[in-house]
């Protein structure tokens, strides 16, 4: 390509201005599209180890600009809309997460799993600076052709489809739990508005489509800024609420009067109706919730039984196998990246890495707090659903009932934003050179919202879903494609550290993911 060639010391500046003006003409946006698979792309010449001119990064800033038509966003709406990307439904399994690692293993974890997220988001803004490329999926095809895009749509749409399913999980278990301790309905009730496959859909039909049918993903900052207020206040409750329950709770003798109080005023009644409930209550799908329920409530009252009060600073067993993939699950937000990115009022690649840093930095505080002070407040009894924790101990407790209305609020509004990047996937998968259609784009949102509405109403754990995305879609968008593409597509020489530092995540998270995906069927199985 001639407007990307090394110009020569003789080369007057008309002739380096007339290279690039030709450069502009030969690649709009519009001719990129066509051409993704020449082998004449700029990117080609950039591997003799230079980087880019002034006026080379100029054109692909242009190139990327032109790649958009919608308003851009401030800098505190991408941080909210980064922030609301990551913070979601992770945030209720990390501290199950916590107590299956002990409280040094995990600390150690989390951060190398922050740095790592942040890591693998320059390697990104790298790579789309330097080919001024927009979308995930179109680096893997620039990176490795059409077999790396369609890892790369596979991966981005399997883990967005699994994290909206984790939402609505919380929103099948969550919201009847609240209409019911609102209402006073009793336990297993057979109530429409308990049921909640209905919840779901009502949710999906009523609040996420209208937001995940716009356009663009800007003015979802809004929103997101306030799901991200939604999970600060979850996030203080817990804190407060490690003062109040008391450790332990079924005494230090689980025959004696703290336990058979505390038994017969919240667990066993929920066991005994729940119980009854499926035997004599025609209606299937209600009896089915109410199972999913009374074997949570059984676990966590098995849980208790054996409580200690003790923390832990290694601690291994069967459950641990989850823990990681559940932590990269957590901090998985690679897919919005760019879009986001896209839509940043002056789109620099410092001031993305700013956003990044306040995003995953803010998110890190959350988790961690969240995670130490749910230890901290049930210890080695912390069940892989936070929530339900706080919810079985005091349900009508009016403070724990409002967190669990700001949970429920935050995944709802996240639901939209992770919608994004997966009908992106589909669209330029599908259809490539096509200008925008309001039929289509509502067709695919309807399609993703449909599926995921219908794995949420047939999957029967949530926990399922963070260990097996986590260890699969999210560890290959997280370390292993990020590091795959700049290898293919990194202007640094081979033996740089960089180079060498994206060969190991590489290797690494090839090795992690199998061990990972091992260790959850050993565990499944046993």
């Amino acid at each position: 390509m001639d407007g990307f060639r090394r110009k020569g010391s003789k080369g007057s500046n008309e002739e380096a201005t007339e290279e690039l003006i030709q450069s502009r003409v030969l690649y709009t946006a519009e001719a990129y599209e066509k051409r993704m698979d020449d082998k004449g792309m700029p990117m080609k010449n950039f591997k003799s180890g230079r980087r880019p001119t002034q006026e080379e990064m100029a054109f692909l800033k242009e190139r990327r600009a032109s790649q958009y038509d919608g308003k851009t966003a401030h800098f505190a709406l991408c941080v909210f809309n980064l922030m609301n990307a990551i913070l979601g439904s992770g945030i209720l399994g990390l501290a199950n997460a916590f107590a299956n690692l002990g409280y040094m293993l995990f600390t150690i974890l989390l951060i190398l799993v922050a740095v790592l997220a942040f890591t693998s988001i320059r390697l990104l803004l790298d790579m789309c600076d330097l080919t001024g490329i927009t979308a995930y999926e179109a680096i893997g095809e620039q990176a490795f052709g059409i077999g790396g895009k369609l890892v790369t749509v596979f991966c981005i749409f399997t883990h967005t489809l699994g994290a909206m399913c984790s939402f609505l999980f919380i929103v099948k278990y969550e919201l009847p739990e609240v209409i019911s301790t609102l209402t006073q309905s009793p336990e297993c009730s057979d109530a429409w508005y308990l049921n909640g496959d209905i919840i779901v859909v009502l949710v999906t039909v009523v609040i996420i489509m209208p937001l995940a049918s716009a356009k663009n993903i800007g003015f979802l900052g809004y929103t997101s800024g306030f799901a991200m207020a939604c999970m600060i206040f979850f996030t203080v409750v817990i804190v407060v609420e490690k003062f109040i329950i008391p450790c332990p709770i079924y005494g230090s003798n689980i025959t004696d009067v703290v336990h058979d109080e505390v038994l017969s005023t919240t667990i066993a009644p929920i066991l005994n109706q729940t119980a009854q409930a499926i035997v004599e209550n025609s209606n299937v799908t209600a009896g089915v919730e109410c199972s999913h329920r009374n074997s949570l409530v059984a676990e966590l009252d098995e849980a208790l039984q054996h409580q200690t009060c003790e923390a832990e600073a290694f601690t291994i067993n069967s459950k641990s196998a989850y823990a990681v993939p559940t932590m990269v699950f957590a901090f998985q937000c690679h897919a919005s990246v760019l879009p986001i990115y896209l839509e940043l009022k002056n789109p620099t690649k410092g001031r993305m890495q700013a956003v990044a840093v306040v995003s995953i930095g803010n998110v890190f505080a959350l988790y961690f707090i969240a995670s130490l002070f749910g230890y901290l407040t049930f210890f080695n009894a912390v069940g892989p659903e936070l929530l339900l924790m706080y919810s079985v101990y005091d349900p009508n407790n009016i403070v724990i009932l409002l967190a669990r209305l700001m949970v429920l609020i935050c995944v709802i509004f996240s639901t939209p934003l992770l919608h994004f990047p997966s009908r992106k996937t589909i669209e330029n998968l599908f259809f490539p050179d096509k200008p925008f259609s309001w039929i289509r784009h509502l067709g695919i949102m309807l399609f993703l919202l449909t599926l995921t509405d219908l794995l949420v109403i047939y999957v029967p754990s949530i926990r399922i879903v963070f260990g097996v995305v986590g260890a699969t879609s999210a560890s290959m968008l997280v370390i292993v494609l990020p590091s795959l593409f700049y290898l293919r597509l990194g202007v640094d020489k081979m033996r740089s550290p960089k180079m060498i530092m994206c060969m190991t995540l590489a290797f690494l998270g090839v090795c992690f993911m199998f061990a990972s995906i091992t260790l959850i069927l050993i565990s499944l199985l046993s």
